[in-house]
């Protein structure tokens, strides 16, 4: 790890949804399973071991996202992950997904992350691309599970 001249980026995202929070979390609450909700994601494979789990996800480049689960609580619907290896424009990231009940019928998903670029890549640019990638995903939820 590298010593920093400034703090970590910060990229954050939330959207609402009309739907259950339990239904949410059923759909995204799967570390592994992000292939499922997200469009930029084409295929995931779990990996690591039972106490460091991994996700292995295919974004169409030649080298897979490797990100590491840190954390994953069902009853709070949330989980923390961070940054292994792969095509991002990172040298170190932590992310937290979670999924907070507004009432009985609807939900907001929060979706934020701590970054670090790589050396290569401006800090604005590297935030920009994270941010897009997470937009992405909320807006797929969006169409997919509220219709």
């Amino acid at each position: 790890m590298r010593e920093r001249s400034q703090p970590m980026a910060k990229v954050s995202e939330a959207t609402k949804l009309y739907i259950s929070a339990g239904r949410v979390w059923d759909a995204i609450g799967r570390f592994a399973d992000i292939a499922s909700w997200h469009p930029l994601v084409l295929g995931a494979d779990a990996g690591g071991n039972d106490s460091r789990p991994e996700r292995h996800l295919d974004l169409g480049d030649s080298q897979k996202l490797v990100e590491r689960l840190e954390s994953h609580d069902d009853a709070a619907m949330t989980y923390r992950y961070s940054f292994k290896e792969g095509p991002l424009p990172v040298a170190e990231m932590t992310a937290e997904l979670s999924v907070h009940p507004d009432d009985a019928n609807s939900c907001t998903i929060h979706w934020s992350a701590d970054l670090e670029p790589d050396g290569d890549t401006p800090r604005d640019q590297a935030v920009q691309e994270i941010q897009d990638f997470f937009q992405r995903g909320m807006q797929h939820l969006r169409f997919t599970l509220a219709g």
